[in-house]
């Protein structure tokens, strides 16, 4: 049976003739799909990069920071947090702690990504002298589930993880995401120009011109985004009266492997427009929960409580939309907490 036959004389063949053909075609890719994620090796499995490959690309952002990180040294200090922790300057953490930063921000993180970046630095021997956390006020909200990537994530995932999890190269290595991750990684260090979500720190922000910001532009955005609802981690879920007791008890692991590992913990919460701060202040559930997580999270020994913060809160330019803030903002969210505790 030739090449030929199988592709252009297909109708003589016989059922088995078929059935072999299926096997041998699915076998081939199968070994074809392995081999061009094992030499890319989105996810660094290896560790070798035998492409010399500059940048990798993975679909979300937990998968690509802990396969960067698997190639990196430990650091003196680590950033976790959600997008707002984003802007946040590495360079600028390390100009006032001292030592070498990462900044571990993953998108919509909750506690369970907080202890779950804590256990895998563990694990992997790479236990920072500092964690400094910013906790979204959402995060502490029964009705929120973890994220799906950290869900999807084996790595950060302590809620299914097991040690026999670590080693399955040969599954990762054949899932469609790995295949992706090594089509769009090809395609963007030889075919197309690439500018990285994240710098070799973790950092995904840029510094900006205040003088170039319209702040009542901005503030009619932000009360459009508030009254259209947009805001499903603040107001889909308003009956959010009461912190969740489970995630309060992530926070005491937290703070117990602190204590355990020598590691110095800050946590301070992420500021929130004011015009949104007000919103959630006027409803009594919401308002009774912001009251509670203040008062929990002021029984950590470095907490800064950023509401309201008179050096971010006078300058509304600091904040893009309700939830974020600016990088130049950021800078001044670090100095906060590091030189004396807003409670």
């Amino acid at each position: 049976m030739n090449f030929y036959t199988l592709i252009f004389n297909h109708k003589n063949m016989s059922h088995k003739q078929w059935i072999v053909f299926f096997f041998k075609t699915v076998t081939i890719l199968s070994v074809l799909i392995f081999l061009l994620n094992y030499i890319v090796d989105p996810y660094n499995i290896t560790k070798q990069n035998l492409l010399g490959l500059k940048y990798k690309f993975i679909s979300d952002d937990r998968t690509e920071k802990v396969a960067y990180f698997k190639t990196l040294q430990k650091f003196d200090n680590i950033m976790i947090g959600s997008s707002r922790v984003y802007s946040i300057n590495p360079k600028k953490l390390s100009e006032l702690l001292g030592g070498t930063t990462y900044n571990f921000g993953v998108g919509t993180a909750t506690v369970e990504d907080h202890l779950g970046i804590l256990k895998y630095l563990i694990r992997e021997d790479k236990i920072p002298k500092n964690l400094i956390i910013g906790i979204d006020y959402y995060t502490f909200n029964p009705d929120i589930p973890p994220n799906s990537y950290f869900l999807q994530n084996k790595e950060l995932n302590f809620l299914t993880y097991t040690q026999q999890d670590k080693g399955l190269m040969f599954t990762k290595l054949f899932s469609l995401d790995a295949l992706r991750g090594s089509v769009k990684t090809i395609k963007y260090n030889y075919f197309k120009k690439f500018t990285p979500r994240f710098d070799t720190n973790g950092w995904a922000g840029r510094y900006e011109d205040y003088t170039k910001r319209d702040q009542k532009r901005d503030l009619i955005k932000v009360k459009e985004e508030i009254q259209k609802d947009n805001l499903q981690l603040y107001f889909t879920h308003s009956k959010y009266k009461h912190i969740d007791a489970k995630r309060v008890a992530y926070y005491e692991e937290i703070r117990a492997l602190c204590e355990q590992y020598g590691i110095e913990l800050y946590l301070f919460t992420t500021p929130l427009h004011p015009y949104l701060l007000q919103t959630l202040q006027k409803n009594p559930n919401t308002r009774n929960s912001l009251s509670e997580f203040v008062s929990y999270l002021s029984s950590f020994e470095h907490f800064t409580n950023l509401y309201h913060n008179k050096q971010i809160y006078n300058d509304l330019r600091n904040f893009h939309g309700s939830t974020h803030t600016s990088s130049n903002c950021g800078d001044t969210i670090l100095e906060i907490i590091l030189q004396g505790n807003s409670r």
